[in-house]
């Protein structure tokens, strides 16, 4: 058994990595590893471990609201429910992965979030460098943050977006994470911290944005005693939107969208400005919900449904628009399955808030509210750099913070050897 453990160290940093890998590759490279975890663990272990079936459950329940929407769909947009069910099966795989999983696996794997950090920091540095090589330091005209976050996009086959996600939480680790507290402190810390930001800022995807002043300001108050550490941090914040306002012409570009819209007409064409395609965005999703508020409108139900109304809105607007999704999480649950949808959502993110705050355990809080805010802006469970981030890191913290009851060894073990103090039993679902 020994000999099977000796890798885990290095398997768990071979995740960590996996998150930046091509998305066909990163399942590829996760299930794998996964699978021989839960073999391992189950049959050359004869320790049985109490697993938390409910818990699990309950992660995974949207699935479970997809599945059983499948025979009630109609038989034209059937095929839209399929694969919201294959693109989505990692909400119901990874918590049941993790939990066939030994204890000590999962602290192993959790040990070893610095290598996510580490990965991180290559793949915004590969883009930004490729991107260099190619265009240099002229920018094309004003829609040139446009060009930047296109070949950023198709070098790290990242949307700015899911990196802005990753980048939030490789800060919130370096921050928050009791093994590298230590060893990284005030300007040290601050320098590490320094090229994650101006990433973030060059890139400025909104929410991730706003969740990025979200984390330090829930860092500073849990360390309003500690002057020493909040201040350098915010020294290198305003440091990097300083250099990123001035220095990196994209940044501004980006910001300069939000100023345009006091300028805008009634007649303009949002197909120019992201900020004001949002608004159509949000005007259109919230047109459908007050129509479908109660029972919502199915998960192969929802495209005809936005498809519908974009065509009212190009005919008022007198532009062509393209359909998009409702770039909101908590609206697309809504129209997917009604009160419903959206109360078991609260409720799974509001649960693990409350284990989040029992356990005082800041970085699986911080990683939550990184994805209350940027739910509101992104469809993050339908797309695979979402709902992978998702469902394994929330499990992981769900799962790993748990305390288990004793552990029951086979008879002839327990004649042998003491038994280990008793933990206090705490069963979640």
């Amino acid at each position: 058994m020994d000999s099977l453990t000796a890798y885990d160290k290095y398997l768990a940093r071979v995740v960590m990595i996996a998150f930046f890998l091509p998305n066909r590759l990163q399942i590829f490279v996760l299930m794998g590893i996964f699978l021989f975890w839960v073999i391992r663990d189950n049959f050359f272990n004869k320790n049985r471990h109490f697993r938390p079936y409910g818990g699990a459950l309950f992660l995974g329940s949207i699935y479970l609201l997809y599945a059983a929407h499948l025979p009630f769909t109609d038989p034209a947009h059937r095929s839209d429910v399929l694969f919201d069910l294959e693109q989505k099966a990692s909400l119901m795989v990874a918590p049941f992965a993790l939990l066939f999983m030994q204890p000590q696996t999962r602290k192993t794997i959790s040990g070893e979030l610095i290598y996510f950090v580490y990965a991180c920091f290559i793949s915004c540095l590969a883009g930004n460098l490729f991107y260099l090589l190619k265009y240099g330091w002229q920018i094309n005209g004003p829609e040139a943050h446009i060009q930047y976050r296109l070949y950023f996009t198709e070098i790290t086959s990242f949307h700015p977006t899911y990196m802005g996600i990753y980048l939030c939480f490789a800060s919130a680790i370096l921050l928050i994470s009791p093994q590298h507290r230590q060893q990284l402190k005030g300007w040290k810390l601050s320098a590490v911290l320094f090229p994650l930001f101006l990433f973030l800022m060059a890139l400025m995807p909104k929410a991730p944005v706003i969740a990025l002043f979200a984390i330090l300001l829930y860092y500073g108050w849990i360390n309003r005693a500690y002057k020493q550490r909040v201040v350098p941090i915010l020294a290198v914040l305003l440091l990097s939107v300083s250099v990123a306002c001035i220095s990196i012409p994209f940044s501004s570009q980006r910001i300069g969208e939000f100023s345009a819209l006091l300028t805008a007409k009634p007649n303009d064409n949002p197909n120019a400005n992201s900020v004001q395609m949002r608004q159509v965005i949000w005007a259109v999703d919230l047109d459908v919900l007050k129509q479908n508020w109660l029972a919502g409108v199915g998960p192969g139900g929802i495209d005809p449904a936005l498809e519908a109304r974009y065509k009212d809105y190009s005919r008022m607007l007198h532009v062509t628009l393209e359909p998009h999704d409702t770039h909101n999480e908590y609206i697309n649950q809504w129209l997917c399955f009604g009160l419903l949808g959206i109360g078991l959502l609260i409720v799974i993110l509001g649960i693990q808030f409350a284990n989040a705050a029992r356990r005082r355990d800041h970085l699986y809080a911080i990683l939550l509210l990184i994805f209350v805010i940027t739910f509101f802006t992104e469809n993050v469970l339908s797309a695979q750099r979402g709902v992978v981030f998702y469902s394994f890191f929330t499990s992981l913290f769900f799962l790993t913070g748990m305390k288990l009851p004793p552990n029951r060894v086979e008879p002839e073990v327990i004649r042998t050897q003491e038994r280990e103090p008793e933990l206090v039993a705490e069963i979640i679902g």
